[in-house]
């Protein structure tokens, strides 16, 4: 039998909880980084009409608001 001290086994335990704790942790921090959305630019919007503020795409010109569904141009917040 293996005669084991026991500030040695406590040793032993710490190691192995904490290097399987961060195994998980890196696993889960590599499969996160390769599912990350990847969005287009987009800008923060103000209706003309309602005031609401609503985020769209960078490239439109003129833009739908989502509350009151009228269309805005150029109505980019400053």
């Amino acid at each position: 039998m293996i005669q084991v001290a026991p500030n040695t086994a406590i040793m032993i335990y710490l190691a192995l909880t904490l290097s399987s704790i961060l195994g998980v942790w890196i696993f889960s921090h590599l499969t996160r980084r390769q599912h990350k959305i990847i969005t287009t630019e987009n800008q923060l919007r103000i209706c003309e009409y309602c005031q609401c503020a609503y985020v769209d795409d960078i490239s439109k010109e003129v833009t739908q608001c989502p509350e009151c569904k009228s269309f805005n141009k150029n109505n980019q917040y400053r």
